[in-house]
């Protein structure tokens, strides 16, 4: 049974773990600093910010997280949600999960007009799922000027 609960303080360690080897891997453009990393960790467990993060478990084991922010849009006029991330380590993957992940997401978010996320060109596999969930490619190109 796969069940999804805010971040909790006492699963620190692991959360990191699997933020690490997240944002590490060639799910992501660029690898993340550690440092970055657990500043995020530690913005989600403060409840301080607008995101929040979601421990997935299955059978109760801790299996992955996702992570999500809102922000309103005007070219839609009204909230997105921003799934920012969605890891779930290898050995629970194909089961599910992330299809349900989602599911709760717009569950607890129905006053969303948009859910919108990024995704790896090359990450075919999550395209494929994406896609099968509703998520059109938006041709877009987006610019940062980071401050970090």
């Amino acid at each position: 049974m796969v069940k999804f609960e805010d971040f909790k303080k006492e699963n620190y360690d692991d959360l990191l773990g699997m933020m690490m080897h997240f944002y590490r891997s060639d799910a992501v453009a660029d690898p993340i600093d550690e440092s970055i990393i657990k500043r995020l960790l530690s913005d989600i467990l403060s409840r301080e910010h607008s995101i929040r993060g979601y421990e997935a478990r299955y059978d109760g084991n801790l299996v992955g997280f996702g992570i999500v922010t809102s922000y309103y849009a005007s070219e839609v006029a009204g909230i997105t949600i921003q799934l920012e991330d969605l890891y779930i380590s290898e050995e629970y993957r194909s089961m599910g999960i992330a299809q349900e992940y989602f599911a709760k997401v717009k569950e607890n978010f129905p006053e969303a007009v948009r859910y919108r996320l990024e995704v790896c060109g090359t990450n075919k596999r999550a395209i494929d799922l994406y896609k099968r969930l509703g998520f059109d490619v938006l041709e877009y190109v987006q610019m940062v000027d980071d401050q970090v």
